[in-house]
């Protein structure tokens, strides 16, 4: 495998080709994988409705107050997504630099009074007039391009300088309270240094520190302390703590096999907490059932399924790395909410792809749907 490369800037380096004829169907444009994105972006709007629309009525006095701003954020996740896809990724390598650097400081920025906004006493938003955003959800993105370049990139100045930086990362999202999105990042930035060929002395040395780490940060916050706790045994606290895990567990078991209908979960009406974001795959139990999980899981396999051929046959080394950084960033998350849904894992506010209501969050699986689409483009045209 060839790794030189001239100049100041990465170049994108080609394998060789491996042994793999794609079938007619994948030679329909290799972008199969935009089928289940789409079909879960609708179950999202559907379903970000049901789950928030008394909610909404209450507080906003409008029914359909989250799932307009669901489908008008579609409008800026479509056109990331087009300039991930068409931007070549020798540009995007350009000014990925600057990129990182812009959304690590905006990031950071979430703690200065008056410009970062707190909920429920997180500080990961920015307030952008009657809006706001999360830049961390932005950063997750960059930082995996980032991380590309990084162990690519053929000369050795300021090396120790950029791996500083990228470890900024994770700590800039730590620092909003934020630990499961810090552990989908660090997941990624493993399967790209995986796949690059670290050591395993190197790379089992590395998730020991991490795992270190992950329990100094769980120790240092006594909420996580309660939250481990009440994952162990929800029902200790069911009036506190353990109040929406177990309200879960009532959605879950009201769907049965068939669910109750579309529209008909009692749940969302106050009982269930984060209906329409975290815990909105809850609610699709409820009213779907057995069957409607089934569903969103095989669309997710597909899904999954599509960006894995990526980091088997993509045409580049870069596109390689990035692809198995994307694939575990979105897998993880997606494994992590329906375990807390579940009960299967302690709470964490780790949205569901496509689903789960939040148009940072939209935008940004948006964009790396679209980079993935640009990987399979060269494999499939």
């Amino acid at each position: 495998m060839n790794k030189s490369a001239t100049g100041n800037e990465t170049q994108i380096l080609q394998l060789q080709p491996g042994r793999y004829t794609p079938s007619a169907w994948e030679m329909y444009g290799g972008n199969v994988l935009w089928i289940p994105v789409f079909v879960l972006t609708g179950f999202g709007i559907l379903f970000v409705y049901s789950a928030s629309s008394l909610y909404a009525l209450q507080t906003y006095k409008d029914e359909f107050y989250f799932v307009k701003k669901q489908i008008l954020f579609l409008i800026p996740s479509l056109l990331g997504a087009y300039a991930a896809a068409k931007v070549p990724f020798e540009t995007w390598f350009k000014i990925i630099k600057y990129l990182f650097f812009v959304t690590l400081f905006l990031t950071f920025a979430t703690h200065i009074p008056h410009v970062g906004r707190r909920i429920s006493g997180a500080p990961r938003w920015l307030n952008l007039g009657p809006m706001s955003v999360q830049p961390a959800e932005f950063l997750k993105v960059v930082s995996l391009l980032f991380c590309v370049y990084f162990v690519t990139k053929n000369h050795v100045r300021h090396h120790w300088f950029y791996l500083a930086a990228l470890l900024l990362a994770p700590i800039a999202i730590l620092s909003q309270k934020d630990l499961g999105t810090t552990l989908v990042v660090v997941a990624g930035y493993l399967a790209i240094l995986f796949m690059n060929g670290l050591p395993k002395r190197y790379l089992f040395g590395t998730f020991g520190f991490l795992t270190c780490g992950f329990i100094t940060a769980v120790v240092v916050e006594p909420y996580r302390i309660v939250r481990v706790m009440t994952f162990l045994n929800p029902f200790q606290d069911p009036l506190g703590a353990g109040f929406q895990v177990i309200q879960s567990f009532v959605a879950i078991a009201n769907g049965g096999v068939y669910g109750r209908g579309i529209g008909e979960s009692q749940q969302k009406l106050f009982f269930l907490p984060e209906a329409h974001t975290d815990f909105i795959l809850a609610v699709i139990t409820e009213e779907m059932g057995f069957i409607g999980v089934l569903a969103i899981a095989i669309l997710y396999s597909v899904l999954f399924y599509a960006i894995l051929r990526l980091v088997l046959y993509g045409k580049f080394y870069q596109d390689r790395l990035l692809a198995s950084g994307c694939f575990t960033m979105l897998g993880l998350t997606t494994i992590i909410n329906m375990g807390v849904v579940a009960g299967a894992l302690p709470t964490k506010g780790l949205p569901l792809p496509f689903i789960s209501n939040g148009g940072s969050t939209l935008i940004a699986d948006y964009i790396i749907i679209g980079l993935m689409s640009q990987i399979s483009s060269r494999i499939y045209k």
